[in-house]
């Protein structure tokens, strides 16, 4: 066929239908509405997966870069490596062209001397990471080797989002030099827009300046990245840093002791957060759009039954299977391009109202959006979609005894074929939407959970302001010892009990402490391993964690945590060692319940010790979140507590000036940030869950719908055509609740088929969200049951017009109907 002709052809066949669909607007309306749905819902995820899971890494040859991890499996799948196993690492390896690292901790420090004070948060990197990375600053140049070492000059490079809020993007910074800590770093240069390592740091720092000592083996805090030499593979690479793990360990037995080694390709991570429920998502909307085109080709089936004597008539006159197939695929084509454009439309509103509700933890979500591979995703999905409709139904007519059809001068020779696809279809859409209403079941069963967790403390009346003291550089803090921690303690608890005090004053307050290290802020401040005096001391690689927080007098109390055993903190403990630790801690380690007057050296790694005695126990505190196991917790009194909670008599907003202005009074270039309530906290620690459990009920409750619309069009086409059975049995008196039982049996029937198909898929599918639950099984019973009771339900409300439509029907007009 010469080409002009089959072009011609095709626009032909576009242009005819157009028109066949423009006579039936109600038919069109319904299946654009319903494929615009499912491709909407598609491709909004869809452009959250390209975003987060495929987007490459903006670096060159991302597929070359891997990440290495110390592993330690008595406590955690990753750990960071210790500056020693970096720098040994980093000169005995065969497999890297190059290799970097940067801390995968943060440190706090007080901006001042140009505008407000700013608390911003840094990260440290090796002198060859960026470089490595291949990055191109905004402005400035990389760390050179001579910064990266102890003892140099303190330098710093900005993050982008730094430096257009702070310094208005102005390139002169470079070379300035700004305070920090009332410390003064010169700025090298500032990082571009879309380097994406780590998200949170406003700043980098060179590792020479994380500490004197950078070959030391206790403390594991790097990650190390590196670059794949030509010709070297995944596999070698694992290979040479496990038997170069091994080296450290015979080398260094009681530090390295239990540590393995892990190589991964590098990835950006908030990939490895969102993967999990972005997968469930994609699963979702994908099940969605099956359940819509599931409905399109019943729809399709229906109307081509009506039209199959014109499709008679054109074979009469010459039409080929080819040229009737084409036409019939090209309608539905049609159909599928306007639901695409349709569902663009819902696609970027559902996506605008969708970023308004994002959590801050998942604030990557935000720069998600329409592009060019979305777009192109969306015309595949369009594509796929008018052939998964059209084809059926097409085959279904151009196989239909047309001779017949003309013969009878009728509207169709629909039969038991017909019928037994409706209902295979129906079966299927049945079973999607189980499969889709379990999981989100799951999911929101696991939220209720969740928010029946006690926290450990009171949420409400809660008032939380953040309030850091600049920190001794992390040189000078390594080279004092116990007692001059003591006294530094003593002289900053005073002053912070001044402002507290002061805070105690104001109107409406009852109760204000502080803590270094808030409930729910996710922070992973500051942790060791200990040892119990006189128990058995295990190899320091051996030794168990701890997470240890600094409080003031009264923060129990404000807090509501109870008093377990024991007594609390008074102004005496500022002076001698003594501890608060939690249940959890004494249970697993004082099974007897005799912990207090025991002591603990939190400093066992070091060669002087520093003792504390245990002289209370305290309530359980979900520090971490409420779907997170409480930690082995100690408390110490004294010091600066960054943190200052205030309980008050009424709305705890309404005070939120006051306290800041106290605190300004007491020292203007303290910066004031975090304000907000417990309770504020708390909603926001959740809602990650929330979100997710959210974005599937929304997308199953939308497969529930558009399976009961197809549940009511095949039960509504079936009593149509059985119209004349109706009459017949209503002629011989059958009586009309046994019409509707009948119509009412037939749905249940298919509705049984299809939930047993999806309780199925079901136990199939729901391992799959085993890290997104929370208190509840994967094959939780009661969800599997309710789940499978309310689809029967609406099942059977769906068919219940059709079925008072049967009962209605006259005998003499059913016994009349072609």
């Amino acid at each position: 066929m010469p080409r002009n002709h089959l072009i011609e052809s095709l626009l032909q066949d576009i242009r005819y239908g157009i028109r066949t669909l423009g006579k039936n607007p109600g038919f069109t309306a319904v299946a654009v509405l319903t494929l615009a749905l499912g491709i909407g819902a598609n491709t909004a995820i869809f452009s959250v997966v390209e975003n987060v899971l495929l987007r490459p890494l903006p670096y060159p040859q991302p597929g070359n870069l891997v990440q290495i991890w110390n592993t330690y499996p008595p406590q955690a799948p990753r750990a960071g490596l210790s500056p020693g196993d970096y720098a040994d690492w980093r000169q005995q390896n065969a497999s890297f062209s190059e290799m970097g690292g940067y801390a995968h901790i943060s440190q706090g420090f007080n901006l001042t001397g140009e505008g407000e004070p700013q608390r911003v948060l840094g990260s440290y990197a090796s002198a060859g990471l960026f470089p490595l990375l291949g990055i191109h600053l905004a402005a400035g140049h990389y760390f050179v080797e001579e910064e990266d070492r102890a003892g140099s000059s303190p330098v710093v490079i900005l993050s982008h989002h730094l430096w257009q809020s702070r310094f208005g993007g102005d390139p002169a910074v470079v070379g300035r030099t700004i305070t920090l800590d009332n410390q003064r770093y010169r700025v090298t240069g500032v990082l571009p827009a879309d380097f994406r390592l780590l998200r949170w740091p406003d700043l980098w720092m060179p590792f020479g300046q994380y500490g004197d000592d950078l070959t030391e083996h206790v403390h594991h805090s790097f990650i190390g990245v590196a670059r794949l030499k030509p010709g070297v593979t995944l596999a070698q690479a694992r290979d040479e840093m496990a038997r170069l793990n091994q080296q450290e360990t015979i080398q260094y037995p009681d530090s390295h002791k239990f540590f393995g080694v892990l190589v991964e390709p590098m990835e950006d991570p908030s990939a490895a957060k969102l993967q999990g429920i972005l997968l469930v998502l994609s699963g979702a909307v994908g099940l969605v759009l099956l359940i819509a085109c599931g409905n399109i080709v019943n729809l399709l089936l229906v109307r081509n039954a009506g039209r199959e004597r014109e499709v008679a008539v054109r074979t009469a006159l010459g039409a080929s299977s080819w040229q009737l197939s084409r036409q019939l695929l090209t309608e539905s084509m049609l159909l599928s391009l306007a639901g695409g454009a349709l569902g663009l439309i819902l696609a970027v509103g559902g996506l605008r109202f969708l970023m308004a509700f994002v959590p801050a933890d998942l604030g990557v979500l935000r720069e998600s959006g329409l592009n060019s591979k979305v777009l192109g995703f969306t015309a595949a999905v369009c594509v796929a979609t008018g052939i998964i409709c059209g084809l059926l139904p097409a085959l279904r007519t151009l196989r239909a005894n047309l001779a017949g059809v003309l013969k009878q001068g009728s509207k169709g020779t629909s039969g038991t074929g017909h019928r037994r696809t409706h209902n295979v279809l129906v079966i299927s859409e049945i079973a999607m939407a189980l499969v889709l209403l379990i999981g989100a079941g799951l999911l929101l069963r696991s939220f209720q959970h969740l928010l029946e967790v006690d926290p450990g403390f009171r949420v409400d009346h809660i008032l939380t302001v953040e309030v850091q003291q600049a920190a001794l550089p992390f040189t000078q803090a390594s080279k004092l010892s116990q007692e001059d921690w003591i006294q530094i303690g003593q002289k900053q608890s005073l002053q912070f009990e001044q402002i507290v005090e002061r805070i105690r004053a104001l109107p409406g307050v009852k109760e204000a402490a502080g803590i270094d290290d808030l409930p729910l802020s996710k922070e992973f401040r500051q942790a060791s391993r200990f040892v119990i005096e006189d128990q058995p001391i295990p190899n320091a690689g051996a030794r168990p964690i701890v997470q240890f927080r600094t409080v003031s007098l009264g923060y129990f109390s404000t807090m509501g945590i109870p008093l377990r055993k024991g007594r609390l903190f008074t102004e005496d403990d500022w002076r001698v060692p003594r501890a608060v630790i939690n249940e959890t801690m004494e249970r697993r380690f004082w099974p007897n319940g005799d912990a207090l007057g025991k002591r603990i050296n939190l400093c066992s790694l070091d060669p002087k010790p520093c003792w504390s005695t245990i002289i209370g126990v305290t309530g359980n505190v979900h520090q971490f979140g409420l779907d997170a196991e409480p930690t082995f917790d100690v408390y110490f009194v004294g010091g600066w507590t960054p943190y200052v909670v205030v309980r008050t008599a009424s709305d705890p907003v309404a005070l939120a000036a006051a306290v800041t202005d106290v605190i300004h009074k007491a020292d203007s270039n303290l910066p004031v940030t975090h304000v907000m309530t417990m309770d504020g906290l708390l909603t926001d620690s959740i809602s990650p869950r929330r979100f997710s459990a959210t974005l599937v009920g929304v997308f199953a409750v939308l497969a529930v719908v558009l399976a009961a619309v197809g549940i009511y069009g095949v039960m509504s086409y079936t009593v149509s055509q059985r119209t004349q059975e109706i009459g017949v049995r209503m002629a011989l008196g059958a009586q009309l609740t046994s019409v509707r039982r009948m119509i009412l049996g037939q749905t249940l029937k298919l509705t049984l088929i299809g939930v047993a198909l999806g309780l199925a898929g079901a136990f199939v599918v729901a391992r799959f969200l085993t890290s997104l639950l929370f208190g509840v099984g994967v094959y939780d019973p009661l969800t599997f049951l309710g789940v499978a009771v309310l689809l029967v339900a609406v099942a059977l409300a769906a068919s219940y017009v059709p079925a008072r439509r049967a009962m209605r029907v006259h005998p003499i007009v059913a016994l009349r109907y072609e």
